[in-house]
């Protein structure tokens, strides 16, 4: 089998109201713009993969590089794709076509990848991970809706200026549904760099950090996602030395050495690596073993775009060490729906909470035919 041709086409999504994601501050979402790879090959079997990047970039340098190549050299390809213009402008392409190579070779084998990759489970836990920081009135009331919707797990985001503020919201979310959901709390203080905002933001220091933790443990909070910088290594691991709440990160961190970094000083409980970041399934592959090795878990990041969110949850179905998938959503603003709009049957839970993997072939998948 030989690639023919891989083509890349951006496609814009309106949401169907503003949101005012909490990592980006005074940032507002109206759409997503998400570019889609789509990889041929002479056997007349196609993969589809969607990342960021350039479309021109990578129909008129890196795409012909590709051409005439085995499919199946993923390792390789990514190299190649990774050389071919410049390291972190081929990135997002790279991520991407790599998904759609995946995706080709489960198609080619004729299983669904968590299948070739070695099925662990055929069903994953969802949590509903929260977009804008809520107030406590309204995130309980989220919360209970939620609830009724089958989640046993939500993130909720605390970026207020004041530590009440934040731990306030949990409160009231734990008050609420008592112990029948898990509660996970994401400061994003890993933002920088990459994220318009950021500089005249709100940034913890460790002080912050640990009485944070301090509060959130008696309010059993299942995790504390990025309560630093994402390059502060001393202090993180500092923080999970001394904190009774775990902590997590690790979806903006790039490459296996930066998680090889993180895992090997102990920065984090819960390692959270995304595919269209960190350079690939495979990257994402190496990390869960290499944390499975280190006694530490993996909840990957949400993904990026309704793809991303398939590959992820074959990813998490197929290594013993993982156990949750994150949906985005905002409750009466933004469903996980409208997030991985580009599906044409986007991936919900069922009624216990839980989303069961697809058992067709490659992602299991089909993109929407509107787009």
């Amino acid at each position: 089998m030989k690639i023919t041709r891989v083509e890349a086409t951006a496609c814009r999504r309106a949401y169907p109201v503003e949101v005012h994601p909490a990592w980006s501050p005074g940032r507002t979402w109206t759409a997503a713009v998400t570019t889609i790879y789509t990889v041929h090959t002479d056997e007349g079997i196609v993969g589809i993969g969607a990342s960021g990047g350039s479309p021109e970039l990578a129909r008129d340098v890196i795409a012909p590089r590709l051409a005439g190549q085995d499919p199946f050299k993923v390792d390789y390809l990514t190299r190649v794709m990774r050389n071919a213009a410049g390291g972190f402008a081929s990135l997002p392409i790279a991520c991407g076509i790599e998904m759609a190579l995946w995706d080709l070779i489960g198609k080619a084998a004729n299983l669904p990848l968590y299948r070739l990759w070695g099925a662990h489970r055929n069903r994953v836990r969802a949590y509903a991970s929260m977009v804008e920081v809520g107030s406590p009135e309204q995130r309980a009331e989220d919360a209970l809706a939620l609830l009724d919707k089958g989640y046993t797990a939500i993130k909720l985001r605390v970026h207020s200026a004041t530590m009440r503020e934040d731990i306030a919201q949990v409160e009231a979310v734990r008050a609420a549904v008592g112990d029948r959901m898990e509660i996970m709390v994401d400061a994003n203080q890993a933002q920088e760099p990459g994220t318009p905002g950021s500089e005249d933001d709100l940034v913890w220091d460790y002080d912050r950090a640990l009485a944070t933790c301090r509060e959130l443990a008696r309010l059993d909070v299942t995790w504390l996602e990025e309560p630093l910088g994402r390059y502060e290594f001393d202090n993180l691991a500092r923080l999970v030395s001394a904190s009774d709440v775990p902590i997590a990160g690790g979806e903006n961190n790039t490459g296996l050495h930066e998680f090889r970094w993180m895992i090997d000083q102990h920065c984090y409980d819960v390692v959270q690596p995304d595919a269209l970041v960190a350079g690939g399934l495979s990257v994402l592959r190496k990390v869960a073993a290499y944390a499975e090795m280190h006694h530490r878990m993996i909840a990957p990041h949400h993904g990026g775009n309704g793809l991303g969110v398939a590959a992820h949850l074959h990813l998490i179905a197929s290594v013993p060490n993982a156990g949750f998938i994150e949906l985005i959503q905002e409750p009466g603003k933004l469903d996980t729906t409208d997030f991985q709009g580009i599906l044409a049957e986007p991936l919900v839970p069922d009624p216990d909470g839980y989303i069961t993997l697809p058992e067709r072939s490659g992602l299991g998948v089909d993109l929407r035919d509107d787009l």
